[in-house]
């Protein structure tokens, strides 16, 4: 197998990153049509079909483009959105690409502008026209919101007959291959008691002490995925359930009125998420019911915020996982984030996660990626590539 680890990234790969990491494209904020723009125009000028899917407000925008003609085809899919900087200690511009002898730093440089950068390097460079199969660009919007903009892209390609044989996703992985992941949902849970002075306290239905019990049977169920619910193919073997945050109250002598907090599932791919929040909700109805024998008003709602299905390993996935260790990327071990791999998954399309940088870096200060890592997804990328040409059946 080929080793890729050590390689130079390329001056295109380089400018290309730069370009990228200038666009300061943050999740539901702000645009990436400009970024698109000039991404479209790179691909059209590779010999590229270029489609758009746009964000309802028409400030975001998918861009899906394929190369050649015919069913099936390899897809290399990235997200463009970046997380917040605010509240972070950045000691280097974070929307300029800056570098020492080993890194590169901006918003992105790991999650995932190293990715699209190696992409778009490589397509300029590989002879496409002999692949036998197309070959298919993924640039999507607000994935770090919920996977919002996959969502409107594979409805376009469900209703235009466009469906790709495999996928790799390129989330950093350290360009190992990733074939499962953990699904996530996200919850919200809002209590409303009744405001009194605290000195009538027993008296109403105190929201922030009611939220408490439903945190702490929150806790107990995670103890129970703990026990109950394994897979040592993941780093984090169980499902995992956690309050993450917490608001109640407004004065140290008012009871609190409402009070609300948000907790986070993170599930195994044999996991029903439906299942493990059941009685959760079951809880919250009982807990409602005896709150409104104090507080008639009183009421205890769960809403599910964020639903991200999860990437199961597949036997479908050993003829591409094949393919991208040939290539050479590592075999890597199953991880506890989520990605757009499990809606791809799920739309009928065999998903992998192979891509460069580490992802402790992703979406913190002084965000970098390694250049060796650019530079490896390159090499990755053409090898794979020359793969397809040769032979471009992917299963």
């Amino acid at each position: 197998m080929p080793e890729v680890r050590h390689a130079e990234p390329s001056a295109a790969a380089v400018q290309w990153l730069k370009k990228l990491v200038s666009f300061e494209t943050i999740s539901r904020s702000a645009s990436n049509l400009e970024m698109l723009a000039l991404a479209d125009s790179a691909l059209r000028q590779a010999g590229f079909r270029t489609r758009f899917t746009h964000s309802p407000d028409g400030q975001r925008a998918n861009l899906f483009a394929s190369h050649g003609e015919g069913d099936g085809g390899l897809l290399l899919s990235g997200h463009t959105d970046v997380v917040p900087v605010a509240g972070q200690q950045w000691t280097r511009p974070p929307f300029e690409l800056t570098e020492d002898a080993t890194r590169f730093y901006g918003r992105g440089t790991c999650d995932m502008k190293g990715f699209l950068a190696a992409v778009l390097a490589t397509i300029g460079r590989i002879d496409l026209h002999a692949m036998g199969a197309p070959l298919h660009v993924a640039l999507t919007f607000d994935e770090e919101v919920g996977c919002v903009g996959v969502r409107q892209l594979l409805e376009d390609l469900r209703d235009a007959g466009i469906h790709p044989s495999a996928c790799i996703v390129g989330e950093p992985t350290s360009m190992k291959l990733v074939r499962a992941h953990k699904g996530r949902e996200a919850f919200r849970c809002l209590v409303r008691g009744r405001a009194a002075h605290s000195s009538l306290a027993g008296t109403v239905v105190n929201a922030a002490e009611a939220a408490s019990r439903l945190v702490v049977e929150v806790a107990q169920h995670a103890k129970a995925l703990q026990l109950n619910d394994h897979d040592d193919g993941f780093y984090v073997p169980f499902s995992t359930m956690t309050t993450c945050r917490f608001t109640g109250g407004h004065a140290n002598n008012v009871i609190p009125e409402e009070a609300d907090f948000d907790f986070d599932l993170r599930y195994l791919p044999a996991t029903d998420p439906l299942a493990v929040i059941a009685p959760l909700q079951h809880f919250a109805a009982a807990l409602e019911a005896e709150l409104r024998q104090t507080t008639p008003e009183a009421s205890v709602t769960i809403k599910r915020r964020t639903a991200v299905p999860a990437l199961a390993a597949d036997s479908n996935a050993d003829a591409l996982a094949l393919r991208i260790l040939q290539a050479g990327a590592q075999a890597g071990p199953h991880v506890a984030y989520t990605t757009e791999g499990g809606l791809y998954q799920a739309a009928g399309i065999t998903t992998v996660i192979c891509g460069p940088g580490e992802i402790a870096q992703a979406h913190t200060a002084d965000e970098f990626i390694l250049k060796s890592q650019l530079g490896a997804c390159e090499t990755f990328l053409a090898n794979l590539l020359t793969q397809c040409v040769s032979t471009p059946s992917l299963s």
